[in-house]
C-alpha cells in the first residue's frame, strides 16, 4: 500500500467522496463517482493474483494440576496472511481503495478483523471508455468447506445505482 503517492488535498477530497458514495442508500452521485474514477490513479488490472489469511491454532497441552484435577489449555491462535501480484492500493482515511480499470474497490481499513466480510467492501463499476459510472456492488462472503479445509470468498451483488438524472453526454 502507499500513501505517498496521492497529495494530501486529493486524499482528503476522495476521502469526503468515498463517505458520500458509501452511505446507505438505494442510489449514488454520478458526479462524486465521476470524481473519484478521476482522482485516484488506476493501475493495471493482474492476470493472476492472491491475497489470503491462513489460520490455526498453537499446541496445547493438558495435564493434571493438584487440587483441580484435569486441565487443558489451548494453544494461542496464529494468523499468517499473504498476498501475490495484487495491484497498488492507497489508504484513505477508513478506506483501502484500489483502482483497476472498470472498477474502483473500496475496503474498509478493518477488513482484516471481522469474521464475516459481508458488506465491509464495495466496488464502484464504470465504463472504462467514457467514464461513466454503471453501479456499485456490495461484498458477500460465501463459505465452502472440503473435509477440515474451510474455504471463504467473497462474491459482489448489485447494491446502488447512480443517481437518475443528466449524464455526462446529455
Amino acid at each position: 500500500m502507499s500513501s505517498q503517492d496521492l497529495e494530501t488535498s486529493a486524499r482528503l477530497e476522495a476521502h469526503a467522496l468515498l463517505d458520500r458514495l458509501t452511505i446507505d442508500g438505494a442510489t449514488f452521485s454520478r458526479e462524486d463517482a465521476r470524481r473519484l474514477i478521476a482522482l485516484i490513479p488506476v493501475t493495471p488490472r493482474r492476470r493472476f493474483s492472491f491475497t489470503g489469511l491462513f489460520q490455526g491454532r498453537g499446541l496445547g497441552f493438558r495435564g493434571r494440576a493438584a487440587g483441580v484435577g484435569d486441565v487443558e489449555l489451548d494453544g494461542e491462535s496464529k494468523e499468517r496472511r499473504v498476498s501475490w501480484n495484487t495491484p497498488m492500493s492507497y489508504r484513505i482515511g477508513g478506506y483501502v481503495v484500489t483502482h483497476t480499470p472498470g472498477q474502483i474497490l473500496i475496503d474498509l481499513m478493518w477488513i482484516a478483523t471481522r469474521e464475516d466480510l459481508s458488506g465491509q467492501s464495495c466496488q464502484l463499476v464504470y465504463d472504462t471508455e467514457t467514464g461513466e459510472p454503471r453501479a456499485m456492488e456490495i461484498s458477500v462472503q460465501r463459505t465452502l468447506t472440503l473435509l477440515v479445509i474451510r474455504l471463504a470468498y467473497i462474491s459482489y451483488v448489485p447494491w446502488k445505482t447512480p443517481e437518475v438524472g443528466r449524464t455526462r453526454d446529455g
